[in-house]
């Protein structure tokens, strides 16, 4: 039973069982195509991403310095919830300790914490947001201490340089102060906290102003051209919220709608994010994975508005809720292929699972070819997950989608002029894929668990067939910068068509 003597013992409890269950988690879960796409990130560190800003090369690196083992690989997440955790009991324990503990360890044995060990970009926006969010609280808390403002604008800028939602919890901040709850002193906090960001800011701008405003063509142009309005979508959203809250606190939250909208800081913290992926959602599928930097301060109100004995019940819940999705994921990843063959999936699928599952032996199978060929794939994440199982850079063949990108940041083709090339493929390869590049070519076949890979030989790559081709399409579709931006010419076009004037 939870005292207040007892509160902080049973929550260091807690948090070391949980932590011993996601390092498990960590190290029988299969590194996906996502992971891999980052670790090169963390492998190669720099001052931009294509997708998403660099924070999360940054963190990695001296992580994957050490091993690129999966469990060191997703200590950075691991450790995160941990943190998360007991940082939410050591804030809400001036006030009540026994509520405080309950909330913490609704948190640490919340799918988000317990289940959710995979390394993304999300990872550290949702530290540093919630860090954000806490020192923001501890300044008002402590009379708008400016020492505090300032730590937020900092952990607001580590948030930021992780991904673009962090804007969003700035948004916040600035509804607050400036048109909820202001004061002299408080908007004095708020531009301490504003100019302690900007540095992230600028830097961000730079870069992309020398990168074809990489991020800006991707988040805002390329990956948007499809969208239009949709109910569909925003009931998706919805029923998003209701899982990654978990029902009973998205049931507190309807409850208590009254306490949710009152004018207090933490609540705009919950509600001007969520807001606007609602109106977003309109427009087009909200990720599951976008609102979570701002579904931590969900445990912090349930800490402060939930009574003692709603916080038991919902962490009973919990319990069996959580207890559910782990046991899922150990049949799922104990589950034999040849059980999986029989369930009622397309053999597309079939081909996809025995991949995620068996990367690491089916890169295995190809190490004759290590030092004759450069080993790529049509598929970004298939050419990611060679280089992480091998340490042999392996670069996307072929024109891909708007997503993946990084590899036109990383790659140039000129270097490969005349070398062999290996050409994975999960699926039958087509003629007009490849054989134009090639003096000559060859398919060969593989089977692992009884689904059929394929690969393809190519030899002396012919690098100006290629350049008019592919790595024009790539130029003219990806790389086309708005013409209201101000720009550095296109690296990319500089690259590969300087000749012919960027």
């Amino acid at each position: 039973m939870l005292t207040t003597e007892n509160a902080s013992r049973v929550v260091l409890r807690v948090l070391l069982i949980t932590l011993a269950i996601k390092i498990i988690l960590s190290r029988i879960i299969p590194v996906t195509g996502d992971e891999a796409y980052y670790a090169i990130w963390g492998i190669f560190p720099s001052w931009g991403g294509y997708d998403h800003t660099p924070f999360i090369g940054w963190l990695l690196y001296p992580f994957l310095l050490i091993s690129k083992n999966p469990i060191i690989l997703r200590l950075p997440m691991v450790l995160t919830t941990t943190l998360i955790g007991w940082i939410l009991y050591g804030f809400l324990k001036t006030e009540d300790r026994v509520k405080a503990a309950w909330a913490s360890i609704l948190f640490l044995i919340s799918p988000l914490s317990l289940c959710a060990v995979l390394i993304t970009t999300d990872t550290p926006v949702i530290l540093f947001s919630f860090l954000s969010g806490i020192c923001v609280l501890q300044a008002l808390r402590k009379n708008d201490h400016l020492g505090w403002f300032l730590l937020g604008g900092l952990c607001l800028g580590f948030a930021f340089f992780s991904k673009y939602f962090a804007v969003l919890l700035a948004l916040s901040y600035v509804i607050y102060f400036i048109f909820i709850n202001p004061s002299k002193k408080r908007l004095l906090g708020l531009l301490i906290l504003l100019v302690s960001v900007l540095p992230f800011g600028l830097q961000n701008l730079y870069w992309n102003y020398t990168h074809a405003w990489a991020n800006i063509l991707f988040n805002v142009i390329n990956r948007n051209v499809t969208d239009h309005f949709g109910i569909g979508t925003m009931i998706t959203y919805i029923l998003t919220l209701f899982y990654i809250f978990t029902p009973p606190i998205f049931y507190y939250l309807i409850k208590y709608k009254n306490q949710l909208f009152e004018k207090k800081a933490l609540n705009c913290f919950i509600i001007i994010p969520l807001i606007f992926f609602l109106l977003l959602s309109t427009r087009k599928e909200i990720g599951m994975h976008w609102p979570l930097s701002f579904i931590t301060f969900g445990y912090l109100w349930a800490g402060i508005y939930l009574s003692q004995q709603e916080l038991k019940k919902t962490a009973k819940f919990l319990l069996w809720f959580t207890s559910a999705h782990i046991l899922l994921i150990l049949v799922i990843v104990s589950m034999p292929m040849s059980v999986i063959q029989k369930l009622p999936i397309s053999d597309k699928l079939y081909t996809k699972l025995v991949y995620f599952f068996e990367h690491k032996q089916i890169r295995d199978y190809f190490n004759n070819y290590n030092n004759n060929y450069v080993f790529t794939s049509l598929d970004y994440v298939q050419a990611d997950m060679m280089f992480y199982d091998s340490g042999f850079y392996s670069p996307t063949f072929g024109k891909g989608d708007v997503h993946g990108r990084q590899d036109d940041l990383m790659t140039d083709f000129k270097v490969y002029d005349h070398k062999n090339f290996l050409i994975f493929y999960s699926r039958r390869p087509r003629p007009d894929e490849y054989q134009p590049y090639f003096t000559s070519t060859e398919i060969k076949s593989f089977e692992i668990d009884n689904a059929t890979f394929y690969y393809v030989l190519g030899q002396d790559f012919n690098y100006p067939a290629y350049k008019n081709t592919v790595l024009k399409y790539i130029n003219d579709t990806y790389w086309q910068i708005p013409s209201w931006l101000p720009h550095k010419p296109s690296f990319f076009c500089e690259r590969y068509f300087k000749d012919s004037g960027c």
